[in-house]
């Protein structure tokens, strides 16, 4: 069944449908003019399935939309949904918005679906008002050919990639297309024998080359094939056995601490591929020691791509259903508590999406709040405080925000100023029974930030 929800996407009233379970892998379709019945039919049983109208664009005539609006409307909804990792799939020119989303915002797409995208080329045409038209045209209506710059762009990519293209009969060139394909780092072309576009005339064929795409593995059955790979295999629960230890058999704290240096290391993998497969291993071990060695490998690596890929990965996992312990606990010690690190690591897995913690606001970003939430006292109050108070006016936040001044006030390198957190503790609307209430009531309003026994913050 599909479900028509709104919501303001760029100041403007935004609509979409959307189909499947609630925690399925989430999946884009572009644009939403395409007949993607099939398709979303076939992944709904296990995938959330998003159609956002992107409409006409604001200010324009007609049905005008240029790759590069599409682009920043997805954007715009992805983060209102607090969506940070998406499979994105694009027909055409919606396919040509998908490819700007997945080269501006590398970490944001796991995977990507390109479906007899046109070659990126700018017309230069005007309408008869003198506005220029910067859509992407078909080089076969113009005889034009893309600059280096645009096709350059591609390189850019590093989600696995499928590109489908139609066989001659398709309006679309095929070697237009293969070239797209060969400027993408990990992307495979398929082609179907149909015209364009392929997904309406061959649906039955182009389900299945999506569907068998989108089943490979994700991190965590990465993760598992990589150790396999090496010998390494789960046996039963918590254990596991390389062939090679004593007895045989190893528990996941082993398996971390002798394989997650390798993993963050293996140079057959690109940077964002490696620190993919850390994530992986932290979804299949669940130890913090995984992510001590991802920390390390993002500091070595000193690149804006990677850190940008690092703060996804925890973002996604702490939005996601099952709470993994390791990210937590690596959250709050290795970044939270680091004074150099803690502002800047707040900022980006909850403080850049303030304005969006509304009572409305998406159950994966809910999530994602609460256990920020919980665990930030060690984060200076000053850049903490507008969350609190804006988190405070959520019903399903409450109690998150409570017992993130509860342990802002007991931890050790609790961070809080004493007045202001009474202030937000009165806005909670809280029962009077609520256990530790009314002592860290008594003790802010004595000002005391952390209890007596408590030493200064190193």
């Amino acid at each position: 069944m599909i479900e028509h929800h709104s919501l303001t996407v760029n100041g403007r009233p935004f609509e979409y449908g959307a189909s499947g379970p609630a925690d399925g892998d989430p999946l884009v379709l572009l644009p939403a003019s395409a007949d993607w019945a099939p398709l979303r039919d076939a992944l709904s049983r296990t995938h959330r399935v998003y159609v956002p109208d992107l409409g006409p664009a604001a200010g324009r005539t007609g049905a005008f939309r240029s790759p590069e609006w599409m682009c920043g409307e997805v954007l715009g909804f992805l983060d209102a949904l607090g969506l940070d990792r998406v499979d994105l799939a694009g027909n055409a020119e919606g396919g040509l918005a998908a490819s700007l989303v997945a080269q501006t915002r590398p970490g944001l797409v796991a995977r990507l679906v390109l479906e007899e995208v046109p070659a990126p080329l700018r017309t230069g045409r005007m309408r008869p008002d003198g506005v220029e038209i910067d859509w992407y045209a078909t080089p076969e209506d113009d005889g034009l050919s893309p600059r280096p710059d645009q096709l350059d762009a591609f390189g850019r990519i590093t989600a696995p990639t499928l590109v489908l293209a139609g066989d001659p009969t398709s309006t679309r060139l095929h070697g237009r297309t293969a070239e797209l394909a060969h400027r993408i780092p990990d992307a495979r072309l398929t082609t179907i024998r149909a015209g364009h576009p392929v997904h309406a005339t061959a649906p039955e064929a182009f389900v299945r080359a999506v569907a068998d795409f989108l089943d490979e593995p994700a991190d965590r059955e990465t993760a598992r094939l990589w150790l396999a790979g090496r010998g390494v295999v789960r046996t039963d629960g918590d254990t596991w056995t390389d062939g090679l230890s004593e007895e045989g058999r190893l528990t996941s704290n082993e398996v971390a601490h002798a394989w997650a240096e390798a993993a963050l290391g293996d140079e057959s993998l690109g940077p964002e591929q490696r620190l993919r497969l850390g994530f992986g291993l932290v979804d299949l071990l669940d130890e913090y020691w995984v992510t001590v060695r991802i920390g390390s490998a993002v500091e070595a690596a000193a690149d804006p791509d990677v850190t940008r890929a690092l703060w996804n990965g925890y973002r996604s996992r702490l939005a996601a259903p099952p709470a993994a312990e390791a990210i937590t606990y690596s959250l709050w010690v290795d970044w939270f508590e680091d004074r150099a690190t803690a502002e800047t690591a707040f900022h980006e897995v909850l403080g850049k999406d303030v304005d969006l913690l509304r009572p409305d606001a998406p159950e994966p970003l809910l999530r994602r709040a609460g256990r920020v939430l919980e665990s930030c006292g060690p984060v200076p109050w000053r850049t903490k405080e507008p969350v609190y108070r804006a988190a405070a006016g959520v019903p399903a936040l409450r109690e998150a925000v409570f017992r993130g001044i509860l342990r802002s006030h007991h931890d050790v390198y609790g961070d809080l100023d004493p007045a202001p957190a009474l202030a937000v503790l009165a806005l909670l609307d809280l029962p009077e029974d609520t256990e530790h209430l009314a002592g860290l009531r008594t003790a802010l309003a004595a000002g005391l930030a952390r209890p007596p026994a408590a030493g200064p913050r190193p």
